[in-house]
């Protein structure tokens, strides 16, 4: 089969490796479509150390079942799934309460020892898989391991019906977010970010407001927009040390924050405990949520969150090295991009 296989740092190769084996227990996958991550691209350049070549990359997977192991029941031959990446211990605390992203002894698929979605096939635990309803396309359906994080984050930690919720950042992390917040009952969504293009293509995703903090002072604009009280929640996906440590004085009294983008381990970030304290502030860290994969789809499925106009560009296997260099270009403005194994 065809892959592209992550050789060395800042290389990939298009080769023709082994078909997987698949044992009892997995499922042998034929790709339809990969989302292309930033993380992807920042393993593959070393910025960011998640395991070493050579390896295939790729975690966010649509694809359709070819094979099943003796012991896999519930799905069938050509059926359209989804893959959730975690795989975890199966016996400890995490795995037993449906949050095997935490397990200790977690690995992730698209991520050493696992190989990923960059290649025609791979194969995948029967537990990671859920069917793809017939309204979500493969395009749609490859970058929903994207959206599953904000997404997550928010059905667990809730949005109040009719709340101010303000979100940093309008990537795909913060696109999920202002998508999520409005189908789960939000009132007035403030989107925040420096790009004007962004914020501006950001309102056909769930955006009420949008502050450019290139051009306007945040904290003044969102008191004019929310009044004294500020907004019940904010989300943070952008990783901006100094973000981080404004947010907790724009968030109003008994409000929630939640963290999700990764700052540089290198920051050193001021965390404000006295005002978080005095404010009665519930701050949240937010990765993974195997449990929300199926709800998102259906609120998908029901037009309540747009994937379709996130995938603004696909390319062939062959040029995912063109993919990578896309998400460095700014004059080219990418949402997701997917590949496609067998253009």
């Amino acid at each position: 089969m065809k892959a592209a296989v992550w050789t060395d740092y800042g290389k990939l190769e298009i080769k023709d490796v082994p078909m997987p084996q698949i044992g009892e227990d997995e499922v042998l996958l034929r790709v339809r479509a990969a989302g292309v991550c930033i993380t992807d691209l920042h393993v593959y350049t070393g910025q960011f150390i998640y395991g070493r070549p050579p390896h295939i990359l790729g975690h966010e997977i649509c694809a359709e079942i070819v094979d099943m192991g003796s012991r896999v029941t519930g799905f069938t031959p050509g059926q359209r799934v989804v893959v959730e990446t975690s795989i975890g211990c199966g016996h400890c605390a995490f795995c037993k309460s449906g949050q095997r992203h935490l397990c200790e002894n977690m690995t992730e698929i698209g991520f050493t020892p696992n190989n990923g979605g960059y290649a025609q096939y791979l194969k995948a635990p029967a537990g990671n898989l859920f069917p793809v309803p017939d309204e979500i396309s493969d395009a749609e359906a490859a970058i929903l391991e994207s959206v599953v994080c904000p997404a997550g984050a928010l059905m667990r930690w809730g949005v109040r019906f009719g709340e101010t919720v303000v979100v940093y950042g309008v990537g795909p992390a913060g696109l999920a977010f202002l998508q999520t917040a409005k189908a789960l009952g939000a009132g007035r969504i403030i989107a925040v970010a420096r790009n004007r293009r962004r914020l501006e293509r950001s309102l056909k995703f769930g955006a009420d407001e949008i502050i450019s903090s290139a051009e306007e002072n945040v904290s003044e604009r969102i008191r004019e927009l929310t009044g004294d009280e500020g907004p019940g929640l904010i989300c943070e996906a952008t990783g901006a040390p100094k973000i981080i440590e404004e947010i907790f004085d724009i968030a109003r009294k008994g409000g929630r924050i939640i963290c999700y983008g990764l700052p540089p381990d290198s920051a050193q970030i001021h965390f404000p405990v006295s005002t978080m304290i005095m404010k009665q502030l519930e701050v949240y860290g937010a990765v993974g949520n195997p449990l929300v994969w199926e709800p998102l789809m259906q609120l998908i499925a029901a037009g309540r969150i747009n994937l379709k106009d996130m995938v603004t560009h696909t390319f062939p296997l062959d040029h995912i090295e063109d993919a990578f260099k896309l998400l460095t270009d700014k004059s080219a403005d990418p949402i997701k991009a997917v590949v496609d194994p067998w253009a």
